[in-house]
């Protein structure tokens, strides 16, 4: 995941990876952003007498797939801020103006991908993550939940039982904290990430709201958690080393 390009507010979009083909970037329509001012907002500069300063309201548009045979279409809408500067050319004393916009996007639809999706990843978890995608424009709280929803059905992927003992009881609904406890004695390390998961998407259902870095942390723990247990990543990566080290080791 590459944390930097995901930001509350933006003065150009970056070139996220296309939601359709994943191989193209998305490019900026600028003939398609269209920014308006409400007319209570002109009321209120024209009584502060900021006219001429600065400006917000709402925003719209689209981001189009780079890659040929795609042209996919990511309609991007929200609110924007601008401040107008004036400054005057040393050389030649002529007025020079400049205008210093910050968009925030509130919808992005279809989302670019946040996170690396494994193509091993059952379908219906591949919905979820697709609808946290979206939802990480729109609401935080809801948007933690879906990934919380994403670690459920990772551990039906892993057949980690849903029901079985617990306390006098032999065969109870399991929740998701003693389904992460099963996966810890089959396939340790990865308990911590998933807990965090947990306890975020519990935060978000019954508080509905969620810290935006905290959002960006839970995306990276489930990209590395997913990655590691279906694809096992970094215990091929360690398999291959050793390899290396049995067959040259002898001879450094």
């Amino acid at each position: 995941m590459d944390r930097a390009i995901w930001r509350k507010s933006t003065g150009s979009f970056v070139r996220y990876n296309c939601p359709r083909c994943g191989k193209g970037k998305l490019k900026t329509k600028t003939d398609s952003f269209v920014r308006l001012e409400p007319t209570h907002v002109t009321h209120k500069l024209e009584a502060d007498e900021l006219r001429g300063e600065l400006s917000w309201g709402r925003f719209s548009g689209y981001l189009a797939c780079s890659a040929v045979g795609c042209g996919e279409l990511v309609v991007v809408a929200g609110d924007f801020e601008e401040h107008y500067h004036y400054q005057f050319d040393e050389d030649t004393g002529d007025p020079i103006e400049f205008t210093d916009t910050s968009y925030k996007p509130r919808i992005m639809h279809p989302a670019p991908p946040m996170i690396e999706v494994p193509k091993r990843l059952g379908k219906d978890a591949k919905e979820h993550m697709t609808r946290a995608f979206d939802l990480f424009w729109s609401d935080a709280g809801a948007c933690a939940n879906r990934m919380r929803i994403v670690v459920e059905l990772l551990l039906d992927q892993l057949e980690i039982a849903r029901r079985g003992p617990k306390g006098k009881r032999n065969n109870v609904r399991l929740d998701l904290s003693d389904r992460i406890d099963l996966l810890k004695d089959v396939r340790p390390g990865h308990d911590k990430a998933l807990t965090a998961l947990r306890i975020v998407g519990n935060t978000g259902s019954h508080e509905g709201v969620v810290e935006f870095e905290e959002l960006l942390d839970c995306f990276e723990l489930l990209e590395d958690a997913l990655i590691e247990l279906l694809e096992r990543r970094r215990e091929n990566l360690n398999a291959k080393a050793q390899r290396i080290i049995d067959r040259r080791g002898k001879n450094p």
